[in-house]
């Protein structure tokens, strides 16, 4: 992704007068990150000359609120940065179709699919992408004290429809399986997967004309077991590692697997997705389509080792509106 002067001019000429909402906090577990993300991007985006008395920022509670928000203000495009239910699951997109209102990230259906797992990991296998097994929780009957529903222990326990590591869970053994499952509400909304050991990474993507533009791989170092909330959005407990230190055999297959993943699910936005690498073999495990934009958020290390500033990265998926 490389934005120039000549580009930073065009994107800036084309919103600068044009009224701009940055849509972030929402109602559900990810409120906080969103809201921490909204601030940035409306902090990057009026710190351009050309929109800085074009752009509100709303934290969206109530759709009512909302549209009636947006009406008064004459909003014409939305800087989506909610994250999770509603924000990136495809109701906010048919909300801000339904008033005519452009917005960055993936439309309804990209987003609805993206949004839930076990949709993009039976889409990724039906197009030989490589993606580890998974069971739903619901289909589950036999647990054993080395398995549960065909996969070994440990295993990861996981949300549907969830991101931010929100609800993601090692489990060793069948009594940690078993005080788990006492404490989920709707087990229709989670699956399991087997505990790959090895290294994390997830990868920044972005539609750049006629191909894909891939950024530095990340690593991640967790000081927990597993890259779950806490370690992602704690400071100190996880090392990123910019770029990754994986072989160049490696990073190309990395590269190639995550561009086929991207197109086979029509992305066409900023979406990142993370993966695992064992045994020199890559696994795809979630993709999400709206990346946080937090301090400690992946994108912005990412765009930051390949000189890109994050007012810039903000200003170019703004620009991927037409």
């Amino acid at each position: 992704m490389m934005i120039n002067e000549t580009l930073r001019k065009d994107i800036l000429n084309r919103f600068k007068n044009k009224k701009i909402a940055v849509l972030h906090g929402g109602q559900n577990e990810e409120r906080e990150v969103s809201l921490r993300s909204g601030k940035n991007v409306y902090k990057a985006l009026t710190s351009f000359e050309e929109l800085k008395d074009n752009c509100i920022l709303i934290d969206v509670q109530d759709a009512y609120d909302l549209v009636k928000t947006l009406k008064e203000n004459n909003i014409e495009y939305c800087y989506n940065i909610l994250h999770g239910t509603s924000g990136e699951d495809g109701t906010i997109q048919g909300l801000l179709e339904s008033l005519n209102i452009k917005y960055t990230g993936e439309n309804i259906l990209v987003s609805a699919v993206c949004m839930n797992k076990v949709y993009t990991k039976r889409i990724w296998k039906s197009s030989n992408v490589s993606t580890s097994d998974f069971v739903l929780l619901k289909d589950v009957k036999d647990v054993n004290n080395t398995s549960a529903g065909g996969l070994n222990f440990p295993i990861i326990i996981k949300p549907i429809s969830s991101g931010s590591s929100v609800g993601v869970s090692l489990i060793k053994n069948k009594e940690e399986f078993d005080n788990t499952i006492k404490k989920i509400e709707d087990i229709n909304n989670y699956f399991l997967e087997p505990y790959i050991k090895g290294k994390e990474i997830t990868v920044g993507l972005v539609k750049e004309e006629d191909d894909i533009y891939v950024f530095p791989i990340l690593g991640i170092n967790s000081k927990n077991e597993i890259y779950d909330y806490d370690a992602k959005y704690t400071l100190g407990k996880t090392e990123l590692e910019v770029p990754a230190k994986i072989s160049k055999d490696i990073e190309k297959k990395v590269i190639e697997t995550c561009k086929r993943a991207y197109t086979v699910l029509g992305c066409g936005g900023l979406s990142r997705i993370d993966a695992i690498i064992a045994n020199d073999e890559v696994y795809l495990m979630e993709v999400n389509t709206q990346s946080g934009m937090t301090d400690t958020s992946d994108v912005p290390a990412m765009a930051k080792n390949c000189g890109i500033e994050f007012a810039d990265i903000t200003l170019y998926i703004l620009g991927l509106l037409k």
